[in-house]
């Protein structure tokens, strides 16, 4: 009888921590480069395994007149996931090579959103884990490192995978099974 109390409390304690755990509200990020707000944001930032990833990409002048951001590429915004620093997936893969630039009104957005099945690019559905949900503008060729190499403006946000409930709930149990038996 004692053990299945136990097992009934920690099965409890698990599933409360996963859903404490996902309860976050939306999740985001932002920042500001020459009055110009790159925003990112997702609805939450844990997920459970195979559940649908909402995505928001804003660009938005903060300047006091009209702006026209080069771009050498279109379309000019991306969405990525990254894990462990690099890109498992993309929402655009095919770009026309010319671009004649965002141009923005004052306080005017420009968005990309989407959602993501996290399946990788190959179709494959992602492992557990922490990856990054990163919002991307190629505003080139203005943007380049001290070693000539260009770096798009991106900025990021990190989600979490975990498994689904019910399997944090079958692993639970199978734990305090396993203890229970050793016990007697």
């Amino acid at each position: 009888m004692k053990t299945k109390v136990m097992a009934t409390i920690t099965a409890v304690l698990v599933l409360g921590m996963t859903q404490f755990a996902r309860a976050t509200l939306v999740n985001w990020n932002s920042i500001v480069e020459d009055e110009i707000e790159y925003y990112i944001q997702t609805d939450k930032a844990v997920y459970d395994l195979g559940e649908n990833v909402q995505m928001l990409h804003r660009v938005t002048n903060l300047m006091n007149e009209d702006v026209t951001i080069p771009c050498s590429r279109a379309p000019e915004f991306n969405l990525w996931v990254q894990k462990d620093g690099g890109a498992i997936w993309s929402l655009i893969h095919i770009f026309k090579w010319y671009s004649p630039g965002v141009e923005l009104a004052v306080g005017e957005p420009k968005e990309l959103s989407c959602n993501w099945d996290m399946r990788d690019d190959n179709g494959n559905l992602v492992e557990l884990g922490i990856y990054a949900v990163v919002g991307v503008m190629y505003n080139e060729p203005w943007n380049y490192n001290n070693h000539g190499n260009y770096i798009p403006t991106e900025v990021a946000v990190p989600i979490t995978i975990i498994p689904e409930p019910a399997a944090i709930l079958l692993l639970a149990m199978g734990i305090v099974g396993v203890r229970a038996s050793k016990s007697m």
